[in-house]
């Protein structure tokens, strides 16, 4: 797919958080990639080699500023090595030359909202959108992580998944190496199940908490609408809409496969998520967000200077080498 790319702005800060009248320009649950390019940030720099991608970072947008209910900051929800919790919009963007932040939405054109939450649309209500009671909830399911701190054990389990993905994508002429580094996984896996309680919350990296929210969110509504005779058909709907919420690639067909399991009554819905689908889920990526069409492009903020994104026709060409450059961080990733 084509982009052009417009300038519109070299304020990130004061631009985004306009009043309510004139925005908003961003929307609560947009998903929100990084690049950091600050030498000293070991960890940033180990995820994109990982990962094979310039993005090293990705995160939720919980609150969107709004001065008539004395909200005058944007935050969003984001994981790092020392837990998940609430950052400042100030702090995703600043300084200007180490960051590069994209903002991607979730496309919801296929999401049917129950006859509640028609009747729940608010034009006066800045973030009213079709499918705000949803995109509220995935920030919701966001927050409720906020306990959920790494620990060495989680850590290393998400490495061993992480290479056995790595292996499968890029070592195909070798299995042994991805049977290995699967097998690292389940032993990590077995030894976190030992240590933790029986009350202990899921762990992320940052885009696996993304993934997990979207994913998780959804399939509570629609465990909530199949509940509702009224609401029943909204939920049929959605589910077998629910790969629609899955932003990396899923080679095995685990969530084709879940949904058949659901509406076969094979699987309850409301029973456990399996623990393979969870793998998936948590190994998500920030190249995966880069590159999955079931988000949109609208923003990228290069040097301090904000740029709107929209699509092109296949033959649009960069006005300017700023343009160029900036189009160049949309480029699909490592696609296989």
């Amino acid at each position: 797919m084509k982009y052009r790319a417009s300038r519109i702005d070299q304020n990130p800060l004061d631009y985004f958080l306009q009043s309510a009248s004139e925005g908003p320009f961003l929307q609560v649950a947009d998903v929100v990639l990084r690049e950091n390019k600050d030498p000293k940030e070991v960890f940033a720099h180990l995820i994109r080699i990982a990962t094979d991608s310039k993005w090293s970072h990705s995160a939720i947008l919980y609150l969107i500023s709004d001065p008539y209910q004395g909200f005058n900051n944007t935050f969003l929800v984001e994981a790092k090595t020392k837990g998940i919790h609430l950052a400042s919009w100030r702090n995703e963007v600043i300084p200007f030359d180490e960051f590069t932040v994209g903002i991607k939405r979730p496309v919801l054109d296929w999401y049917v909202e129950n006859p509640y939450e028609q009747s729940r649309h608010n034009p006066c209500d800045p973030e009213d959108t079709h499918g705000i009671g949803y995109l509220r909830h995935v920030r919701g399911i966001a927050i409720d992580q906020i306990n959920g701190l790494y620990d060495h054990t989680t850590v290393y389990e998400l490495a061993a998944l992480y290479a056995a993905r790595a292996a499968r994508r890029h070592l195909n002429a070798v299995p042994q190496v991805a049977e290995a580094a699967t097998a690292v996984a389940n032993l990590f896996k077995k030894w976190d199940e030992k240590s933790d309680s029986a009350e202990s919350v899921l762990r992320f990296i940052c885009s696996g908490l993304v993934q997990y929210s979207f994913f998780e969110a959804l399939r509570r509504r629609i465990i909530n609408d199949l509940a509702i005779p009224e609401h029943r058909e909204a939920g049929l709907s959605n589910l077998s809409n629910l790969h629609r919420v899955i932003y990396r690639d899923d080679p095995m067909g685990l969530v084709p496969r879940y949904i058949e399991q659901v509406q076969s009554g094979e699987l309850d819905i409301r029973d456990k998520v399996p623990e393979d689908l969870l793998d998936l889920l948590k190994t998500a990526t920030p190249a995966d967000f880069n590159n999955s069409p079931n988000l949109k492009w609208h923003y990228v903020i290069l040097k301090g200077v904000i740029w709107h994104i929209e699509e092109a026709n296949a033959d649009y060409a960069p006005t300017s080498s700023d343009e160029s450059e900036v189009l160049g961080m949309l480029q699909t990733e490592h696609r296989s």
